[in-house]
């Protein structure tokens, strides 16, 4: 069967099936890929002799491949998923034979790779499920954050072994057999309309839709600049293996999953969107304020799953509000400029203050201007599809 016609609108369940869970599994690889660089810093900065401005600059070139990533996602999924794969894997090649320096631009497309392939993923399952999106892409960012949770488990057995190169390889065995399936078995499909969607307005780009996509930036942001940062944070304050530094992000990253797939289920609906985005920013600045002011290692990771808790649900229900009112994917790059901005920013603090600590005010103050734009965007006098 050609790709072409692989994927009809009247797909059979099973080979729709295997298409999720196939794409399932290509999301949960970006998130592991996203997340990997964090865990792994500690290691590159002693390799590579960066100071946390320099590591920092890696996150941010990473994230912003991501950002533009997003921008060059076009309205072709099914291409621009097979671009995405492609980059992963050649990325993750070079990687395998990186032995010099740091491979800075290297690191940039293999964000931009993953960019690719989360934005085009995400608005795929947005045009199959127009009046189930919010949970659907719950369920997506569940499988995301479930491969983030899992990279340190994944990741450390051959970092113990001093052979990162084994984990580029995983990743780049797992990109070829995902691209192969892209390029073989999905092909587009015309959106599912959404109008079913109970009170939903399909507004023009005005100031509500600015200020979500603002506040989307500042979620990804806080996001990417606490899992980024959380084991070298650990280690510095006194955890004495990198086993037991990275234990913080994977609890994060665990928090976040288990909130996301609660709210993959009715819940959300029984709850409310507005509701669950409002506690979920209290909670995260609270959380954030915690790990700044823990004076022990261990009280860190407590503090790193209640943030990743918070954290989990904010941008999938975002993303669901803004995809209500455009199915285009240049709001995926408004976020990622936080993925990248936030992180970069929290190691340049920290080089020019000598201190992480400080260096964490940044997503702090994310969590501060959330709080902010929240109160904007859900003021009585103007009213947000729940």
């Amino acid at each position: 069967m050609s790709a072409n016609v692989a994927f009809s609108t009247g797909t059979s369940k099973p080979r729709r099936s295997l298409s999720v869970a196939a794409l399932s599994v290509g999301f949960a690889l970006t998130g592991t890929g996203t997340v990997l660089l964090g865990i792994l810093l500690p290691v590159f900065a002693e390799k590579w002799h960066l100071r946390d401005d320099g590591a920092g600059l890696l996150l941010f070139l990473q994230f912003s491949g991501s950002s533009l990533g997003a921008i060059l996602s076009g309205l072709n999924r099914v291409r621009s998923l097979t671009i995405g794969y492609a980059l992963m894997a050649a990325s993750a090649f070079d990687l395998i034979f990186a032995h010099s320096s740091a491979p800075f631009a290297v690191f940039f497309c293999f964000g931009l790779g993953m960019g690719m392939a989360m934005t085009s993923t995400s608005l795929l399952f947005s045009d199959r499920w127009g009046d189930e999106r919010a949970a659907k892409l719950e369920w997506l960012n569940f499988v995301w954050s479930l491969g983030a949770s899992t990279c340190p488990m994944i990741v450390l057995p051959f970092v113990h072994h001093d052979d990162t190169h084994l984990v580029f390889l995983l990743i780049l065995v797992l990109s070829l057999l995902l691209l192969a399936w892209v390029a073989t078995m999905e092909r587009q499909e015309s959106p599912v309309d959404a109008h079913t969607i109970t009170g939903t307005v399909r507004s023009p780009l005005g100031l509500v839709f600015i200020l979500l996509a603002i506040w989307a930036m500042c979620v990804v942001g806080v996001e990417a600049a606490l899992s980024g940062w959380l084991t070298t944070y650990s280690h510095r304050t006194g955890m004495p293996t990198l086993a037991g530094s990275a234990m913080a992000t994977s609890v994060f990253w665990l928090g976040e999953m288990l909130s996301r797939l609660a709210f993959s289920t009715p819940l959300l609906k029984k709850i409310g969107r507005q509701t669950v985005l409002i506690w979920g920013v209290w909670g995260v600045t609270a959380s954030t304020v915690i790990l700044i002011a823990a004076p022990h290692p261990w009280m860190i990771v407590p503090a790193a799953g209640l943030a990743g808790i918070f954290t989990g649900p904010l941008y999938p229900i975002l993303l669901s509000f803004l995809l209500e009112r455009s199915a285009r994917g240049w709001f995926f790059a408004v976020a990622g400029v936080g993925s990248a901005i936030f992180p970069w920013f929290t190691g340049v603090i920290s080089a020019h203050l000598n201190s992480l600590r400080f260096g964490l005010l940044v997503p702090c103050a994310g969590g501060l201007a959330m709080l902010v734009i929240g109160g904007l965007v859900f003021r009585p006098t103007r009213t947000v599809p729940a």
